[in-house]
């Protein structure tokens, strides 16, 4: 199964995470007219090495929020359960989730605030 099936599964089973967004965690954009608080996630590099099963892409995880308070939480969640995390996402063995920084954003033509954080996840691909 895909890492990014995985990371979104994962990210469900976070309590704090769940309450917050219920199943509204999205692989690649928000849906038209979304609810709020919501997260979209996407692969942005796909870099693994060629002599060995281990692959270590880089995904960016953007929260999107009408509060600034309530999408920094959020973000910091997501950080909280990425950041060095070790251990199986169901069939896939994360070997160690490296946090790559965040940004925080505010989307005049939408309201919205929008923090975006990037993670190295760090897999063996089988």
């Amino acid at each position: 199964m895909a890492i990014e099936t995985k990371l979104r599964d994962y990210l469900l089973s976070i309590k704090e995470i769940q309450s917050a967004v219920g199943n509204r965690i999205y692989p690649g954009w928000l849906p038209e007219k979304p609810t709020y608080p919501a997260i979209a996630y996407l692969a942005i590099s796909g870099v693994a090495h060629h002599n060995i099963p281990v692959a270590y892409p880089r995904f960016q995880f953007s929260v999107f929020s009408t509060k600034y308070g309530e999408a920094k939480e959020l973000a910091e969640e997501i950080r909280s359960a990425l950041q060095r995390y070790k251990g199986n996402m169901g069939e896939v063995r994360v070997l160690q989730g490296v946090w790559e920084g965040s940004r925080d954003m505010y989307e005049s033509d939408t309201k919205l605030y929008h923090i975006a954080t990037d993670f190295k996840i760090i897999y063996r691909e089988e």
